[in-house]
């Protein structure tokens, strides 16, 4: 049999010779359709191909921070950078676009913190003026019909583009920021009582330390904690501060732990009564997730390591929790740098005490191409959807698993939640980009215009329900 018939028995295209129907090269090309269609059968029938909406018909700068948020009013909102450098935060179910820098020079404005509170929306960027570093923030206290004056936060710290805020119904909103002040990094906080109106002066949160870097806030009715990683007298530790009082006093700092080198991720959580914080560091024998709880409010802190982690080299990670007190860390990781990035996840079942091994989410039979930066989403029902960036198709493609038992168990084959090997298509992944609301899941994702990935994006909001993928 010639190579350009394939392996089919030679009886086969005797049978059809015979029979009068076609040439053996009409029933090869015939075979290589059927199959073809018979091979997206299989495709489209274990496929959730999501519905999508454009964004951003002008392009999405994809070196600057993107964020989804919901409302718990109904209303998605999005906030993000176009080509131009002007920031938009929208509101996409009421088609409300606002851009909040419009007197911006291209390239002046970067970083971008973005928070919901009910009505309330806020925006933090950084913005270099004349020289100068300044925090800006803007809000819409009405659900993005109109737009506050712009707020100058600070323009005496020098402050980097590393920029965290929080909110809660009281009011209040914090933010902190990573500053230089003589040749020593500093973290920054200011606190409004007013939804934003007016805020404080800008005090360090980090004296008495050399160096701090990624800075952390988790804010909530109870009030707000911060946490960092911290350098004093050549040691690095990790630690925290919480305010009760709207943020006019603060606790002294507490060292959690003294830990290795922090990369990137220091991710807090509450779940119940316990507070979490999980951070990735590194010490002469190599990288690992180390993490820290307390049950009084952060006075005292039991920690831990995941030693499944051990050895991982990590790209993303991201921490979610359920109501039932599940906790779900979700990452991309390879060991080696020959090896290529895989989607894993871990679950705790009992609030941080003890953890899963290694779960692959990605269910592909070959290890030649990456899988990363994945976003997920847990609903107190049990389901647990993860969507990631797969490279299986040479492009870069959004694949989905989903769980119904709490992320015990996983479908047997990923779903494509676009045409595989149409586009290329990313998710940014250093904030969460998948929610759920109502029956549907929404994802924010960028999805460039050509082949080279360096180059314009259009971002999406691709919507879909995990179960139509059975």
């Amino acid at each position: 049999m010639s190579r350009r018939e394939g392996n089919f028995p030679p009886y086969f295209f005797f049978t059809i010779h015979k029979t009068g129907f076609c040439k053996r090269e009409e029933a090869t090309g015939m075979i290589r359709i059927l199959l073809g269609a018979l091979i997206w059968i299989i495709i489209l029938t274990a496929s959730v191909f999501a519905g999508d909406l454009v964004i951003t018909p002008e392009g999405s700068d994809r070196y600057n921070p993107v964020h989804i948020k919901a409302d718990g009013k109904g209303n998605l909102w999005t906030a993000y950078y176009d080509l131009k450098g002007m920031i938009h935060i929208r509101n996409i179910t009421k088609n409300k676009d606002l851009i909040v820098n419009e007197w911006a020079k291209k390239g002046g404005s970067n970083g971008l913190s973005f928070h919901i509170q009910g009505e309330h929306a806020f925006a933090v960027w950084r913005e270099v003026e004349g020289g100068l570093r300044k925090l800006y923030l803007r809000a819409t206290h009405d659900g993005g019909e109109t737009l506050s004056d712009p707020v100058l936060i600070d323009n005496r710290t020098r402050a980097f583009t590393r920029i965290k805020m929080g909110s809660n119904e009281k009011g209040e909103v914090f933010i902190l920021w990573y500053g230089e002040k003589r040749s020593q990094y500093p973290f920054y906080e200011v606190h409004s009582s007013d939804f934003g109106l007016t805020f404080s002066e800008p005090q360090n949160l980090t004296t008495g330390y050399k160096e701090s870097i990624y800075p952390t806030l988790l804010v909530d009715e109870k009030g707000a904690h911060m946490f960092s990683y911290s350098i004093r007298d050549n040691k690095l530790y990790m630690i925290t501060r919480k305010t009760i009082d709207g943020g006019i006093t603060w606790t002294e700092p507490l060292e959690i732990k003294e830990i290795g080198v922090v990369t990137l991720f220091i991710e807090p959580i509450r779940v119940g009564n316990r507070l979490h914080v999980f951070w990735y560091n590194g010490y002469k024998y190599g990288y690992i997730i180390e993490s820290a709880y307390s049950d009084d409010e952060g006075k005292t802190w039991k920690t831990t390591a995941l030693d499944e982690t051990r050895g991982l080299d990590f790209e993303a990670m991201q921490v979610i929790k359920d109501l039932a007190g599940n906790i779900y860390l979700s990452f991309s990781a390879h060991r080696d740098i020959s090896e290529k990035l895989n989607v894993y996840i871990m679950k705790s079942a009992d609030n941080g005490e003890t953890w899963s091994k290694l779960i692959p989410l990605r269910h592909y039979p070959f290890e030649n191409t990456h899988a990363q930066s994945p976003a997920i989403s847990a609903a107190d029902s049990g389901e647990v959807v993860a969507v990631w960036a797969d490279y299986r198709n040479i492009r870069s493609n959004l694949y989905m698993q989903y769980s119904k038992d709490f992320g015990t168990t996983w479908l047997e084959k990923d779903i494509p939640l676009e045409e595989p090997g149409r586009f290329n298509t990313s998710l940014y992944p250093y904030t969460n980009s998948i929610l759920k609301a109502g029956d549907r899941y929404y994802l924010l994702a960028q999805r460039f215009r050509s082949d080279y990935i360096m180059q314009e994006a259009d971002l999406l909001l691709l919507d879909f329900k995990p179960e139509a993928g059975k």
